[in-house]
C-alpha cells in the first residue's frame, strides 16, 4: 500500500475516531473523511454491481430485481482472502480489484464500513459479517485474524452434522437484519459443507422531507405487457436533485442531511426499462454526477418486495467458473490443503419497503465453501412514476450504491 493511501487512512481514522458507531457523526466531519478514502473499492462495487444486475436481468426478464452490491462485494472480499493462484486472479477480475493488492481491498473496505456505519442523523446502517466453520475442521489462523481485523466477521465452529445447525445461520442473519430477511439457507448443510461466510445489512433511513399521507392516493401502475395494476401513488412537491435528458428522468430522493438518497430513474412512456439499461450498463457514470436543484413533484409508489436468488450462475457467466471447480479451486488461504475447497453456492436475498417515512431495506449474501471428498430553473417538473424504473439507494459522500434494482411490479 502506497505512503499516500496509508496516510489517507490515518486521516478518515483520526476523523472517525471521535465518533463512536452509537454517536451521532456530523455531516460535514462525514463528508472530510468520504472525501479522504480511495475511491477505487467503491468504484469496483459499483461496477461490480451493474455487471451482476445486467446478468440477472438476463435470467429474470420482466422481473423485479433487486440486489445489494455491497453485501455480495463484502461476503465475496471475505471469501477471496482465502483464494489463491488462478483462483485468486479470476475472482479479482470478476470483482474490478485487477492491480489492487489485497491489503489495499481489505483496508478499503474497513474503511468504507466505517463511514457507512457511521451515517449521520436519520439513517441507521447496520453491517455484520460472520464466518462459520465445520467443528473440528482447520482454517489457517491468518485468513481468520484478516477478516476479523477487516470485516469484523464473527468465526465460530458449527456442528454442521446437526441437522439443525443451517438454523442457527439464519437466527443470525434474522437478528442482524431486524427480522427482514427471516433466513438465508433454505435446507441443512451438506456433508461436504466446511466453511459459510455471510454478510448481513440493514438500512433504514428517514426521507430528509417525508412524503403526507393525506396526499397518497390510488393510482394505476403500467406493467411490461399492457395491463394496469393499483398501487398507493405517494404524492409530494419540491426541489430536488432532477435530470432529464431524452429517453428518461431521473430524481434524488434524500435521506436524513442529505448523505445518503434513492435514486429513481424513469424511462420515457416512448420508451422502455430495457432501453434505459442498455444506457446504465454502458456509462453509470453520467447518473453517479450530481443533477441540478429544481422544483417539481414527484410521484412515487408506495410498496415492499422481497428478492432472493442463487447467485452462481451470474458469477461463473462473469469470470469465476475457478472458483466452483472442484477440480482447480484453489483455496489454499483459507484452510491447510487436503482437501481442496471450492466455491458450491452463493445466495443472496433483500428486502425493500418504500412509504411516506422513508425507506428500509436488508440484504445478507452467504457463500458456502465445500470440500472435496443550482439555481431552480422557472419550469416546475412532473416525475409520475407509473411504470416500471430503476432504482439506487446511494452514499453520495462515498459514492457508494448499497442497493439497485428494477422494479417491474411494485
Amino acid at each position: 500500500m502506497s505512503a499516500k493511501r496509508a496516510l489517507a487512512g490515518l486521516v478518515i481514522a483520526a476523523l472517525l475516531t471521535s465518533c463512536s458507531k452509537e454517536a451521532s457523526i456530523s455531516f460535514e466531519k462525514r463528508a472530510e473523511a468520504a472525501a479522504s478514502m480511495d475511491p477505487k473499492i467503491v468504484k469496483a462495487q459499483n461496477d461490480f454491481g451493474l455487471h451482476l444486475h445486467r446478468q440477472l436481468m438476463q435470467e429474470e426478464t420482466d422481473k423485479n430485481v433487486f440486489i445489494s452490491p455491497a453485501s455480495v462485494s463484502m461476503a465475496l472480499a471475505m471469501t477471496f482472502n482465502g483464494s489463491a493462484g488462478e483462483t485468486k486472479q479470476a475472482m479479482a477480475k470478476t470483482l474490478g480489484w485487477e492491480g489492487l493488492q489485497s491489503e489495499e481491498i481489505n483496508s478499503g473496505y474497513k474503511t468504507l464500513k466505517s463511514l457507512l456505519e457511521q451515517s449521520g442523523r436519520g439513517i441507521q446502517l447496520d453491517i455484520a459479517n460472520s464466518l462459520w466453520l465445520r467443528k473440528g475442521k482447520p482454517l489457517h489462523k491468518q485468513f481468520q485474524e484478516t477478516n476479523r481485523t477487516y470485516y469484523g466477521a464473527e468465526v465460530t465452529e458449527l456442528d454442521f452434522n446437526n441437522s439443525k445447525a443451517h438454523e442457527t445461520i439464519n437466527n443470525w442473519v434474522k437478528k442482524k437484519t431486524k427480522d427482514k430477511i427471516p433466513s438465508i439457507l433454505s435446507k441443512p448443510l451438506s456433508p461436504d459443507d466446511y466453511l459459510v461466510l455471510v454478510n448481513a445489512i440493514y438500512f433504514k433511513g428517514n426521507w430528509k422531507d417525508e412524503f403526507s399521507p393525506s396526499l397518497t392516493k390510488e393510482a394505476d401502475f403500467k406493467l411490461n405487457q399492457g395491463s394496469v395494476k393499483k398501487v398507493q401513488m405517494m404524492t409530494r412537491t419540491g426541489t430536488y436533485e432532477y435530470l432529464q435528458e431524452k429517453g428518461f428522468q431521473a430524481i434524488r430522493l434524500p435521506y436524513g442531511e442529505g448523505q445518503m438518497d434513492m435514486l429513481v430513474i424513469l424511462p420515457d412512456e416512448s420508451s422502455s426499462l430495457a432501453s434505459l439499461h442498455e444506457q446504465l450498463w454502458s456509462d453509470a457514470s453520467r447518473w453517479q454526477q450530481p443533477f441540478k436543484p429544481s422544483m417539481g413533484e414527484i410521484r412515487l409508489p408506495k410498496f415492499k418486495l422481497e428478492y432472493g436468488k442463487t447467485l452462481d450462475e451470474a458469477l461463473q457467466s462473469l469470470g469465476m467458473q475457478i472458483a466452483y471447480d472442484s477440480t482447480k479451486a484453489d483455496f489454499s488461504a483459507m484452510a491447510p490443503v487436503p482437501p481442496r475447497l471450492f466455491i458450491g453456492e452463493v445466495m443472496h436475498k433483500t428486502f425493500l419497503e418504500v412509504n411516506e417515512q422513508g425507506t428500509e431495506a436488508a440484504a445478507a449474501t452467504s457463500v458456502s465453501v465445500k470440500a472435496t471428498s443550482a439555481e431552480p430553473p422557472k419550469e416546475r417538473f412532473t416525475m409520475n412514476v407509473d411504470r416500471p424504473f430503476f432504482i439506487a439507494i446511494e452514499d453520495r459522500q462515498t459514492g457508494a450504491w448499497l442497493f439497485t434494482g428494477s422494479i417491474y411490479n411494485p
